[in-house]
């Protein structure tokens, strides 16, 4: 019989947030800088630019990168407090699960309304939908 190795889930969630944390910083920083926009693939200046890329004065992105500063500082507590993993955990996955209920609407957005796709923007829904998927292991395991 094969052994099944438990997945590590708390370090790909780390490892997601630090990645998230990265895109969603150069997010933030292309939206007060557009001249310092790189995209191969899409249309990433109609979507930085769109009406949808705002939350009335605060751009999405920061709103990204404050989720994933979020769940990158619960991955460190989760290492520090182990006694708290369950609660951290079920925070975690609450986040995550917004976040990517919001990203799934805005690539709704960028694929029905504004017309245009920016390749940044889907790396951080797969970051997202990742981290769901880590977190929602962690949750479910941490329910029995």
């Amino acid at each position: 019989m094969v052994a099944i190795r438990v997945i590590n889930w708390k370090l790909i969630t780390a490892v997601l947030a630090v990645c998230g944390i990265a895109v969603a910083t150069y997010l933030t920083i292309i939206h007060y800088d557009t001249g310092a926009l790189v995209c191969t693939v899409g249309d990433c200046h109609t979507v930085q630019t769109s009406e949808y890329s705002m939350i009335g004065p605060i751009p999405v992105a920061l709103l990204g990168l404050g989720m994933y500063l979020t769940i990158g500082a619960i991955s460190l507590a989760r290492w520090r407090r182990p006694d708290l993993t369950s609660t951290l955990t079920t925070v975690a996955f609450a986040i995550v699960l917004a976040g990517a209920v919001y990203a799934a609407y805005l690539t709704y957005l960028e694929l029905n309304v504004i017309n245009a796709i920016c390749q940044w923007c889907v790396l951080s829904a797969l970051l997202t939908l990742g981290l769901l998927i880590s977190e929602g292991y962690g949750f479910y395991n941490h329910l029995e």
